[in-house]
């Protein structure tokens, strides 16, 4: 989100060398030296102040030049967190200053997910990259060790499929675990070189749930009926059992219904694929 909004500041900013800013009451409560003064260097204009030719962003190029390079660093990435904390309603920075401030340090160096996690929460901002998955924070659940239980994507591919705006599940250790989708959606992955439509086929739309396992791979799914799959070599047609059809961790068919000329209807496969058990 940052490195999107990065890209347009040069065209979202107002630079200026001739008056000076009115004080804008944002920072907080701030101690300085008694020999110093505050100097606002930018200002940054919500949405809804934006009128046609006003840019977001608007910067003192006098001020802006006395900083050193870090500093111009520090203060442009300011303006980025800025503005997702007034998407999210805050009225003043500290939080923006404090993750600021730990995010342009060394102890990122030493920062687990869980860690990042606990610091956008504590800097009242509710987006964060969840072990390659962007997820909204604002109605998450949690896991005793404050790991995420279940959380809104709101950016972000699954095995090539995008999954922006589902709510997810994730294992205890960040791996994905499960989402509902419903028929309307279109989902079609990928298991050992072979490609499955994840659809219902029925008279009514209805909710449908995808596992996966801790490796990545998928658990179960709903697939579209008479699909053609290959089973040992062979082509069969395969259906849902029990409204799903399931895999092994490797990815091999585990259960599900099949159409072909040796056997048709339910089977349990082993984990090799060899064993076939009749239901």
């Amino acid at each position: 989100m940052y490195k999107k909004w990065f890209r347009t500041f040069d065209e979202e900013t107002q630079w200026f060398f001739i008056g000076k800013f009115l004080p804008i009451r944002d920072s907080g409560v701030v101690i300085i030296p008694e020999e110093c003064e505050i100097k606002q260097v930018a200002i940054q204009r919500p949405n809804a102040l934006i009128m046609p030719g006003d840019q977001r962003y608007v910067i003192d190029l006098r001020l802006f030049e006395k900083l050193s390079e870090d500093d111009k660093a520090g203060l442009v990435l300011h303006e980025l967190i800025y503005r997702e904390a007034i998407e999210l309603g805050i009225a003043s920075s500290p939080g923006v200053r404090y993750f600021n401030q730990v995010i342009s340090s060394y102890l990122m160096k030493s920062f687990d997910s869980r860690m990042m996690l606990d610091l956008v929460r504590t800097a009242g901002l509710r987006h964060v990259d969840y072990h390659g998955f962007a997820v909204g924070l604002e109605a998450a659940q949690y896991y005793e060790d404050g790991n995420i239980k279940t959380a809104m994507v709101w950016g972000g591919n699954l095995l090539g499929q995008n999954i922006t705006g589902k709510y997810v599940n994730f294992y205890p250790n960040g791996k994905f675990e499960s989402f509902l989708y419903t028929s309307a959606d279109e989902y079609r992955f990928t298991i050992n070189g072979q490609t499955l439509p994840m659809d219902y086929e029925g008279p009514l739309s209805r909710m449908i749930l995808l596992k996966f396992h801790e490796n990545g791979s998928l658990m179960s799914g709903s697939v579209k009926n008479k699909t053609p799959f290959i089973l040992n070599g062979k082509t069969v047609l395969l259906s849902n059992l029990n409204g799903a059809v399931t895999f092994w961790p490797n990815g091999q068919l585990h259960t599900g219904t099949i159409e072909s000329s040796e056997y048709s209807g339910p089977l349990v496969l082993s984990q090799e694929g060899s064993q076939i058990v009749k239901l």
